[in-house]
């Protein structure tokens, strides 16, 4: 009987030890068992869904990722992709547009991040003019070579970008619904969204243009409510108009209008905040769920009428270059078409109903 008695003592020690075993493992994300797969399944009551998630949106995915060419540009662009024993016509593209006067180098991170979850990633280096049409042109060229060497077939598409870039991709996403509309392509038939980061203007759309935009848009936004030196009208005044879409507006702290670029060691040690982000809203587009946008922390879901609002309490909402002034945006551009950036408010009637 005594013998007995030990045993099952011993049976329970083991079991407990082995237990917080199991338990500091999967809390400290080494558990050999912790796939892809198995992050998806995580009950959302479980109290460790969030960092489970966290770690499937904000770190590497499982692909080995290359370089298109390996060094240089071609015509103006550069791919990273996951090998191309990997590549299907089906898998998901991104299209990144690089800031005002800034180079495709400068957002090497952001573009290896991409691919190592999948993606094939386009990056124009084309930002050194405010004509949209330039940059739509150069990525004309890299669908075409994708189309033809890899038969990508682009129904899952992204146009995401930086600044100047973020303005930007509004025109471009446009620009290939409606080519591929006229040409019954499909492109962006099965997910369309534009991710603008620190966007700037609209470059050359008038209010028809982002009204007849299609798929969804999500915002994001640095240094807070506040912004940074981008004007936070711009981005109000492209959401009212892009009424046709299913629109988010994301925040962040961090009062830096370049966090978005840099390596991938930079982003993956000190930014995961952003790759947090776009890694939720991408995995959602291009899976049709939502538990990426779910998990976002309450902190850094926005609204329009929080951030106007909050401008105009500071009594800053009358501050920045809602005009264009800088950088020769309005004479280069701007003047050309008819949004008034300056004031958004004029285009809330079209967006809600409610003037």
């Amino acid at each position: 009987m005594l013998l007995k008695v030990k045993l099952i003592l011993v049976v329970i020690a083991l079991s407990f030890l082995f237990g917080c075993e199991m338990s500091n493992s999967f809390e400290n994300g080494n558990s050999e068992n912790t796939t892809h797969e198995n992050l998806e399944n995580y009950d959302d009551n479980s109290g460790t869904t969030h960092d489970k998630i966290s770690e499937k949106y904000d770190t590497l995915g499982v692909y080995n990722v290359k370089r298109y060419p390996e060094q240089g540009l071609t015509d103006e662009y550069v791919v990273y992709a996951p090998e191309e024993d990997s590549l299907t016509e089906d898998m998901p593209v991104v299209l990144f547009l690089v800031g005002g006067n800034s180079h495709v180098s400068s957002y090497t991170g952001i573009m290896q991040f991409l691919a190592s979850k999948g993606y094939y990633v386009i990056g124009s280096d084309h930002g050194g003019s405010y004509n949209s049409y330039e940059t739509y042109m150069v990525f004309r060229a890299a669908i075409n070579a994708a189309r033809r060497d890899y038969k990508l077939r682009f129904s899952k598409l992204v146009v995401m970008g930086h600044s100047q870039g973020g303005g930007q991709a509004f025109y471009v996403m446009k620009k290939l619904q409606d080519y591929s509309r006229d040409l019954d392509l499909g492109f962006g038939s099965e997910a369309s969204l534009v991710i603008s980061v620190d966007g700037w203007f609209a470059f050359s759309m008038n209010q028809k243009d982002l009204r007849g935009l299609q798929g969804s848009v999500a915002f994001i936004q640095m240094n807070g409510l506040a912004g940074t030196g981008t004007d936070p009208r711009i981005d109000l005044t492209i959401w009212n108009l892009a009424n046709q879409t299913d629109r988010k507006f994301l925040i962040l702290p961090e009062n830096n209008h370049g966090y978005i670029g840099g390596s991938l060691d930079n982003l993956l040690n000190n930014r995961k905040d952003i790759l947090y982000l776009i890694g939720a809203l991408t995995d959602d587009i291009f899976t049709g769920t939502i538990k990426g946008y779910e998990s976002i922390p309450a902190e850094n879901k926005s609204s329009y009428d929080a951030i106007y609002n909050a401008l105009r309490a500071k009594n800053t909402y009358t501050s920045g270059d809602c005009f264009g002034n800088d950088y020769n945006a309005y004479e280069g551009q701007i003047k050309y078409y008819d949004i008034n950036y300056c004031t958004p408010e004029e285009y809330k009637e079209i967006s809600t109903g409610i003037p």
